[in-house]
C-alpha cells in the first residue's frame, strides 16, 4: 500500500522464505496484459505470472499450480488492488482465477490503449519520461502519479471526454461531445483499466 512514512517494501514472506518481488510499473502493466490476454490458460497466467513477479529461476515455480495460484492471486491483489483483498472467483475446480485490472464497471481508461496520452501527460505534468522510468518506479508511484494528473493534461482531457454527460438542451455542444466521445472510445473487447 502506498505511504508516505514507510519505505516501499517488496519483500514477500512466502512458505518462510522471503522473496523479492518487482513491483516496478511496467512490469505490473505486462502481468495486467498477460492476465487479460484471452489465448493463454489460467493455468499458464500462474505459471507466468509467478517469473513475472519473482525471476525466471524462481523456486517458486517448482510448487504445485494450486499454490502457484494462490500466490500469484495474493501477491497481485497487493499491488494492483493497493492491499484490498477482493472476492476471489474460482474455476470449476474451486481454484482461484487471475482477478482483471479493473476499477468499475465501466472502463473509462486503458491503461494499454492510453498509454501515449499517459505518456506525454507525466512528460508535461512532471517532466518523467516513463520510458526511462522502466525497472525503476515503483508500481504505487506510478498509480499516485497517475491519479494526480492535473485536468489540463491529455490523459485528463480523454477521460473527461469520454466521461461527458450531456446537459439539458446544448445541442452544438452535445454534437461536438458525441464526435470526441467517439474518437476516443476504447475498443469494446477492453478488460483492462
Amino acid at each position: 500500500m502506498f505511504s508516505l512514512y514507510y519505505k516501499t517494501d517488496d519483500s514477500i514472506l512466502i512458505n518462510d522464505k522471503i522473496y523479492e518481488a518487482n513491483a516496478s510499473f511496467d512490469n505490473i502493466l505486462k502481468i495486467i496484459d498477460m492476465i487479460n490476454e484471452k489465448n493463454i490458460s489460467n493455468v499458464n497466467k500462474f505459471k507466468i505470472g509467478i517469473k513475472m513477479f519473482f525471476g525466471k529461476d524462481t523456486d517458486l515455480s517448482t510448487l504445485s499450480i494450486n499454490e502457484q495460484a494462490k500466490i500469484f492471486n495474493d501477491v497481485f491483489t497487493l499491488y494492483a488492488n493497493q492491499g484490498k483483498k477482493p472476492e476471489i472467483e474460482t474455476d470449476l475446480n474451486g481454484d482461484p482465477l487471475p482477478k482483471t485490472f479493473k476499477k468499475d464497471k465501466e472502463n473509462f481508461y486503458s491503461l494499454k490503449h492510453d498509454a501515449k496520452y499517459i505518456y506525454a501527460s507525466f512528460m508535461q505534468a512532471y517532466g518523467i519520461d516513463l520510458l526511462d522510468q522502466q525497472g525503476k518506479m515503483h508500481w504505487f508511484k506510478f498509480q499516485a502519479l497517475l491519479d494526480g494528473l492535473p485536468e489540463d493534461t491529455k490523459f485528463r482531457q480523454v477521460v473527461s471526454i469520454r466521461t461527458w454527460k450531456k446537459p439539458s438542451k446544448s445541442d452544438t455542444e452535445a454534437s461536438q461531445m458525441k464526435k470526441l466521445k467517439e474518437f476516443y472510445r476504447l475498443p469494446d473487447d477492453e478488460s483492462e483499466v
